[in-house]
């Protein structure tokens, strides 16, 4: 899975996405930046994991967001 290609409405296996890190938008903006804990099989829908003041919380094209995989900092040295 190649960073940033990653959106709710591609397919993916829940465990590709498990501990990845990602950005959520809704309408153009970005709403959330955090970890997936769980996905669905078929990973159109993720639970970003609680961080801060931020709970865990449901994201997905089912629910008007995008959710685009972003790279590891080891990605972002190369």
């Amino acid at each position: 899975m190649t960073p940033g290609t990653f959106t709710a409405s591609t397919t993916h296996d829940s465990p590709d996405l498990l501990g990845k890190k990602v950005r959520v938008e809704e309408a153009g903006t970005v709403i959330r930046v955090g970890y997936v804990e769980t996905a669905t099989p078929s990973g159109t829908l993720v639970w970003i994991a609680a961080s801060g003041c931020e709970p865990r919380r449901l994201y997905g094209s089912a629910l008007g967001q995008s959710v685009f995989l972003l790279p590891e900092s080891d990605e972002l040295a190369q």
